[in-house]
């Protein structure tokens, strides 16, 4: 695909043909009685060029994300230039440029805009699911399939991989059950109840619930979901709140409190926080 530009002084002038063919050599005996022809090659092959490559960019438009050759830059792009098409698995690019299958959901606005990439998904209605490995399975008499914690205190957590896709937003959804007496923020194993103990690092049990955090392994917090007892009491804003320290200035101002129940383990599974 390359082209051999052949120059040379005197009567021959210059010609140029692609390396597809033998070079046409000229030299000062050589005459240009052949020249229409090899500019007529070299047409051709640019032409054909040219539209193969139209052909390719034009099937990539309509086929963005469906192979490696034809990898979007992201899911949002995917979901601008094809706004029809269903979620599911597509290809687009990580920050090596390289392509990487991954689950775009094209469908649902969230945070105001479609296409995002999936890196996590736990959904125990499916009867096919299992429970990430450093999770455990409960399965109540209410039928509803679920995955927490090993009972005790301590925090257990699962990693998903973002492929080295680069992004700048995280958006979640997570469906929980109250178990027993949920303390929110509150530490409830501390020897007594004085502001000075709190949990100031973010591998230790600072809340009762769900967070997300990202990087590795220099963590930051994203967003946690803070699980508390009865009329959600414990709550830093709830009315009435019997909350006693301070929120880790780590969490900020990113966190959402909630609960329902405390004390009976069996209660409140028709109650999804």
């Amino acid at each position: 695909s390359s082209v051999l530009v052949c120059l040379f002084s005197g009567p021959s002038g210059i010609a140029i043909q692609p390396l597809s063919h033998p070079p046409l050599i000229l030299n000062n005996t050589t005459d240009c009685s052949n020249i229409d022809q090899v500019l007529q090659s070299l047409t051709q092959s640019i032409t054909s060029l040219i539209n193969e490559s139209v052909s390719t960019n034009l099937s990539c438009l309509l086929n963005l994300g469906s192979r490696a050759q034809c990898a979007a830059d992201s899911c949002h792009a995917i979901a601008q230039a094809l706004p029809n098409n269903p979620s599911g698995y597509y290809w687009i690019l990580n920050s090596t440029n390289s392509a990487v299958n991954v689950y775009c959901d094209l469908v649902r606005y969230l945070n105001g805009s479609r296409g995002w990439m999936r890196v996590a998904y736990v959904n125990m209605s499916d009867s096919n699911q299992t429970c990430p490995s450093a999770w455990t399975l409960y399965t109540p008499p209410t039928g509803v399939r679920l995955c927490g914690r090993p009972r005790g205190p301590g925090c257990f957590s699962v990693n998903y991989t973002t492929f080295g896709v680069p992004y700048s937003k995280v958006c979640g959804w997570v469906k929980g059950y109250n178990y027993n007496t949920n303390d929110a923020f509150n530490r409830w194993n501390c020897s007594s109840l004085v502001t000075t103990c709190v949990y100031t690092a973010i591998d230790q049990p600072y809340l009762d619930g769900v967070s997300i955090t990202r990087n590795s392994p220099l963590r930051q917090h994203v967003w946690s979901y803070v699980d508390a007892n009865v009329n959600s009491v414990n709550c830093p804003c709830a009315t009435n709140s019997v909350f006693e320290y301070t929120i880790p200035s780590f969490v900020g101002s990113d966190w959402y409190c909630q609960g329902q129940g405390g004390g009976n383990t069996s209660n409140y599974y028709n109650y999804p926080l």
